[in-house]
């Protein structure tokens, strides 16, 4: 049945949703930007987002490498300092991430 011809009760997910298992996103990046600012000025969310896509591709795509490369500030520029770790709400270990992807791109 199409969706725009389904009753009120049919377009009802919320059992379907209450059957999934519970999952939290604790310790993932969400890229969502609480972590900054950065005093080093760097994106911590787009560093995050470029090194998970490196490394679900177990490689450096060349589209992802050149964009980590135009970032003003790198994950070599990382002082360790903790500060986006205390504003994530998701406990992500961003300074590990950011010795990880330093070691990745090389710098």
């Amino acid at each position: 049945m199409h969706y725009e011809y389904a009753s009120d009760n049919e377009k009802d997910y919320a059992s379907v949703f209450a059957e999934f298992d519970n999952m939290t996103w604790q310790g993932h990046c969400m890229y969502c930007g609480h972590c900054a600012p950065c005093p080093k000025h760097i994106d911590v969310a787009s560093v995050m987002k470029f090194l998970n896509l490196a490394k679900a591709q177990n490689s450096i795509p060349e589209t992802v490498y050149e964009h980590y490369m135009a970032l003003e500030s790198k994950a070599d520029d990382c002082i360790a300092c903790g500060v986006c770790e205390k504003r994530c709400p998701f406990g992500v270990s961003i300074v590990e991430n950011m010795k990880e992807a330093k070691k990745l791109f090389g710098m």
